[in-house]
């Protein structure tokens, strides 16, 4: 359970960086339209259960790591934007931006990332040099 406690912490954190809160508010009220209020959290319990445990984007995504985070006093936005102004790709292609304090995930379409990473690396973002590369796997816990 401890587990399952720290993954949806994790959600909540990355619902808080989601680049798109038009969409969430639009979902949020079909929610609140459709389902009655004693059936909200027992809802959300069962799309957890059903979720798949990888996340949808990892098969065709790749993680990179990026040097900027909340230090710089931006956010998951305009980094976002900062990499489809340089990088030439579309807003589509970014799949989501992790935003911590000193550095960046960034989930980007796979066929894509090493184009990103050539085009940006190296440049000026809020008065700081970009380093962009591929993020390092997670080692599995070995029990």
């Amino acid at each position: 359970m401890a587990e399952a406690s720290s993954e949806i912490k994790a959600l909540v954190e990355e619902m808080k960086l989601y680049n798109n809160p038009e969409e969430l508010e639009k979902t949020r009220s079909l929610i609140r339209k459709n389902v009655p209020l004693s059936m909200r959290g027992y809802l959300l319990a069962y799309l957890y259960i059903k979720m798949p445990h990888a996340k949808k984007h990892e098969n065709n995504g790749a993680s990179l790591y990026v040097n900027v985070g909340k230090a710089s006093r931006s956010n998951s936005k305009e980094l976002a934007a900062f990499i489809v102004s340089e990088s030439g790709v579309s807003e589509s292609d970014i799949l989501g931006v992790s935003f911590r304090q000193n550095y960046s995930f960034v989930s980007v379409n796979k066929d894509l990332a090493q184009s990103i990473i050539d085009k940006v690396n190296g440049k000026e973002f809020r008065g700081r040099k970009v380093k962009i590369n591929f993020s390092k796997e997670k080692e599995t816990e070995k029990n």
